[in-house]
């Protein structure tokens, strides 16, 4: 980036700037696009981190807003696309207007002379020369008419904390009622949650294959998909595991500490000199926890951070997270002092996204893929209202 940098602090650049935007429309699919309202609708090719090649197509936009203070609330810049829905949709996988809203929307900004083909393209396998990029939510659908369509975009960290139904949820409770068809055929169903039971997944991974998360939105897998460390290059949706320092509670109180392993799955393919996996990167990967099937005598651990707590797979299918020391087959499973469910909600729309649309590993035992299955979750209730 220091090459661009330098490049702009020139008095004449020597190259028109660049605006470019990924939209990111489902898990793992792009449209690629830049403003064409003043050109030749040419196609552009850019790189992207790994220096593969994307193609960029014109589209009637404009974009405005993007402006970053220190102080003061943040910018929520807007982008308004012709309404012309048959351009707009081929861009966009074919996705209504609304559909778009919750989707991230990345603009990358370059000189012409680092586009692939250009002088000072970086040429095949090398990263870019851009300046840092910028990711956007796109927060709402503001304005609509026959002429145009106004979508405004929201930095990732301004929507922190929003859960659905964008109204005050009491904590441990879901408005919806939790497995609210358990016990499942046969009986009349009680709230719009038409998760069944812990065995049985939500209708979309088959009966048998369970899906489990806790209320951090984290995957909770058996301990015998293998992990594997983290090399020269890691591949998308594969699983890798790192070591960290966590403190333990031992049965008389007091702690231990040491370094255990950290599990995580890959969101995206990195061909080389892979980002190391961290809780704030949720681009590159996705923190994922390991249960341990029932096993008598088997002792259950809590930790400092209680999200290291043991998982338990009990003989009954009921996955059991520690609430303090225990012991298999001496503590019994009961909702009190040693345990808690494992599998709760995160009474969110991802949380809700996350257990609905989950989808069986092509390859990888018991393992869930990133990609998700494109369904609609199975209960209504937000949002409040769809424009037509």
């Amino acid at each position: 980036m220091s090459d661009i940098i330098k490049t702009v602090q020139l008095q004449d650049p020597g190259s028109e700037l660049v605006v470019l935007y990924d939209l990111e429309y489902s898990s793992g699919s792009f449209a690629y696009f830049f403003a064409g309202l003043d050109d030749d609708l040419t196609e552009l090719q850019f790189r992207d981190s790994a220096g593969a090649v994307r193609t960029y197509v014109a589209l009637p936009l404009e974009a405005d807003g993007f402006d970053i203070s220190s102080d003061g609330a943040y910018s929520r810049p807007e982008i308004t696309v012709a309404n012309i829905e048959s351009v707009f949709k081929d861009a966009i996988g074919g996705l209504d207007f609304q559909d778009l809203i919750g989707k991230r929307l990345t603009r990358r900004t370059t000189l012409k002379k680092y586009l692939v083909g250009e002088s000072n393209d970086s040429g095949a396998g090398n990263p870019p020369v851009e300046f840092p990029k910028i990711v956007y939510i796109i927060d709402r659908l503001k304005a609509k008419s026959i002429i145009s369509a106004t979508f405004e975009l929201a930095a990732p960290f301004d929507l922190a904390g929003i859960s659905l139904p964008r109204r005050v949820i009491i904590g441990g409770a879901c408005p919806w009622k939790y497995k609210g068809l358990n016990p499942p055929a046969g009986t009349f169903p009680r709230g719009g949650c038409k998760w069944t039971s812990e065995t049985l997944g939500g209708g979309i991974v088959p009966a048998g294959e369970a899906v489990y998360l806790n209320e951090f939105d984290e995957y909770i897998l058996p301990n015998t998909i293998t992990f594997s460390n983290i090399g020269s290059s890691v591949a998308k949706g594969n699983y890798y595991q790192t070591v960290e320092n966590i403190t333990r509670i031992n049965s008389d109180g007091s702690t231990t500490s040491f370094s255990a392993p950290r599990y995580w799955q890959a969101l995206r393919d990195q061909a080389s000199s892979p980002v190391l996996p961290s809780d704030y990167d949720s681009f590159y990967w996705r923190s994922v926890r390991v249960y341990t099937t029932e096993t008598s005598g088997l002792i259950a651990y809590t930790y400092k951070e209680s999200r290291h707590n043991t998982y338990v797979l009990s003989s009954q299918g009921i996955l059991w997270r520690a609430k303090k020391y225990a012991v298999v087959g001496t503590h019994s499973f009961i909702e009190g002092a040693y345990w808690t469910a494992g599998d709760k909600c995160g009474k969110t729309v991802t949380s809700c996204a996350s257990r609905f649309q989950a989808k069986k590993h092509a390859t990888i035992t018991n393992g869930i893929a990133v990609d998700r299955v494109p369904t609609n979750l199975p209960f209504g209730g937000f949002p409040g209202a769809k424009q037509r």
